[in-house]
């Protein structure tokens, strides 16, 4: 028992730290758009010769808004950017130079500075080719399939007959400094993107970068960039309604945490059982409210580091309304007591900004212990929370009672159209049990049998050959004492493979366990119904040529070995479950593994 409580810390402390690992091996990827870079960092190297000879003084903003793309508004050429937030010399150019050198040698530590501390203008010409480059660096955007999509999908439609997908957050389109043409050309790549990533079903910050991304390139380039971010392996973009409320709270949490004085100010000017809905609008603290020169040197450092910026930009910005609303004006201070004043007070705050951009910028990068691994536990632990608690079980509700009318007479309605299947493990019944206890999406798909140790043999090798690329799977097991228990696996089993160490849990908290006979019962992830749970509570699924896993920490809820023979079940952190055999050791009589079409 010693022995497998310190193989569990082992493995929890390997847990903890492999997605600090991944994005050190992503670091080390060597780029393979080198000559690229070189190329473009001569190109505009050239372009800037005459700057370059006026030693980059400030001038009029009509002879500088080259850096804009031709879907520039004109009269964006008659916006002026004060020397009170901006200074410009040659050393703009030759921190553009160390960003081209630092993504070429792979240096982001260099990149990562200088991006943050830059004081290039919003029109300034590097811009033009920085941000296309650290996409196709860091997100493998690039290809020329924009032209052939739009031909493909809207032929010699006019532009203006295109609609916006459902996905966008129709209360706040920006456009900024977009043309007529500029925002026709926002809507097309729109429309493209709902046909070529038909899974996103809502993605309220996609209009707004977007529109930001077009002020500086082609819509060719645009989505590229767009699309390299929604397919990056860290997740830049929201892309679901859960995920954007579960944003909600993660900025709550971050404030309690790491903007104290802040929280209690706003707990102090509002109903404090309210406070949450100061958050509800975050996103556009940054993307509404900013002025549009100070949003772009948001997005500079966005596209290097990722959804943190966004964080941490907004908890800078309460901090400095916080110590703004503090001061006095006319000698009395500024006040708000009225909860509807509270966001509205915050936005317009942002938008009248009386902090230089430098400022906001380094109060943000300033908060010591924001990680990006404490963002994405935060994101993952209330994204669980909803699923489980707004949405699942609204649903699960909802079919539970259509079912219950029907059930005795016709039998579950769910089940009417699923494929009659043979298993030698389950009954109807049991499939019924089990598909009220799948998440609605997958309700009301076909069972499709992948692997039985009948037919494939009882090598675990041939099971993962044979499963690992469905998402999700279904496991049941049917025990030499006729036992039947099994699991619902959320992820790929190829993802096992995600990692150069032996044994690594990965899943999501949509993963449970459960037991069929000689009781019926589902043991779901603790996650789902707890606010603190330990770190062991967060080892869904493992596996490699030897074992497969399901469920971890102080024991494992299922282990299968290499030939389904010496297997076993105990009590596990992650979904706080009985064994599922009675005894804790047990040989497979039958394994099955299901997939969904």
């Amino acid at each position: 028992m010693h022995a497998v409580i310190e193989r569990d810390k082992l493995i929890s402390e390997s847990s903890q730290k492999e997605e600090d690992k991944n994005e050190k091996e992503e670091k080390k990827e060597v780029i393979d758009t080198q000559e690229e870079i070189v190329k473009s960092q001569e190109e505009l190297g050239n372009s800037l010769d005459e700057v370059i000879n006026n030693q980059y003084e400030i001038v009029a903003a009509e002879t500088v808004v080259s850096g804009f793309s031709e879907l520039v508004d004109k009269s964006a050429r008659e916006i002026t950017f004060s020397e009170e937030y901006y200074t410009s010399n040659a050393n703009d150019y030759d921190s553009y130079g160390a960003v081209m050198t630092g993504l070429k040698n792979n240096d982001l530590a260099v990149v990562k500075h200088v991006l943050r501390t830059n004081s290039w203008l919003p029109n300034h010409p590097c811009r033009e080719t920085l941000w296309m480059q650290i996409c196709k660096y860091l997100h493998k955007a690039k290809g020329d399939v924009y032209t052939e999509l739009e031909g493909d999908l809207l032929g010699d439609r006019k532009i203006k007959d295109v609609q916006l997908p459902s996905f966008v957050d129709f209360d706040n389109l920006m456009t900024y400094h977009l043309s007529v043409d500029g925002v026709q050309q926002l809507h097309k790549i729109l429309a493209i993107l709902h046909h070529t990533n038909p899974d996103i079903t809502y993605s309220p910050l996609l209009y707004p970068l977007l529109g930001i991304f077009l002020h500086y390139m082609t819509p060719s380039d645009a989505y590229n960039c767009i699309y390299g971010l929604l397919t990056s392996k860290e997740t830049f973009i929201i892309q679901t309604k859960v995920a954007y409320e579960a944003s909600k709270r993660v900025m709550r949490d971050l404030t309690k945490k790491f903007a104290k004085s802040a929280y209690v100010h706003l707990v102090r000017n509002c109903n404090t059982k309210d406070i949450d809905t100061v958050f509800d609008s975050w996103l556009w603290w940054l993307f509404s409210g900013l002025p549009f020169h100070y949003m772009i040197r948001v997005v500079d450092c966005f596209l290097l580091e990722g959804v943190k910026v966004f964080y941490r930009t907004a908890l800078s910005i309460l901090i400095l309304f916080t110590k703004y609303s503090g001061k006095r004006t006319s000698g009395a201070p500024r006040d708000f007591n009225a909860l509807s004043s509270v966001p509205q007070n915050l936005l317009q705050f942002c938008q009248e900004m009386p902090f230089k951009v430098e400022k906001l910028l380094k109060v943000g990068f300033g908060i010591r212990g924001l990680t990006r691994k404490e963002i994405k536990k935060l994101q993952l632990k209330h994204e669980m929370y909803l699923n489980s608690r707004n949405f699942l079980n609204h649903e699960m509700h909802r079919v539970a009672s259509h079912h219950s009318i029907t059930r005795s007479t016709s039998g579950p309605l769910a089940l009417h159209n699923i494929s009659t299947i043979n298993s030698s493990v389950i009954t109807s019944d049991m499939l019924y049990t089990i598909w009220t206890w799948l998440p609605a999406r997958f309700a009301v798909c076909q069972p499709e049998l992948l692997y039985t140790s009948e037919e494939h043999g009882t090598s675990l090798m041939t099971l993962y050959s044979r499963v690992e690329s469905y998402q999700p799977t279904l496991i049941f097991i049917k025990t030499t004492t006729d036992e039947v228990f099994g699991a619902f696996c959320s992820n790929y089993w190829r993802d096992r493979r995600q990692s150069s160490r032996k044994l690594c849990y990965f899943g999501t908290g949509e993963t449970f366990i459960f037991t069929l006979s000689p009781k019926k019962k589902k043991y779901e992830c603790v996650g789902l119904h707890e606010e603190e749970i330990p770190n062991t509570a967060h080892m869904f699924l493992a596996g490699d040529n030897s074992v497969l896993t399901i469920g971890g920490g102080h024991g494992e809820a299922i282990q299968l070995d290499a030939n389904l023979e010496h297997c076993r079940s105990q009590h596990c952190d992650t979904f706080d479950n009985e064994p599922l055999c009675s005894n804790q050791d047990f040989t497979c009589k039958v394994v099955e593994v299901y997939g969904f079409h």
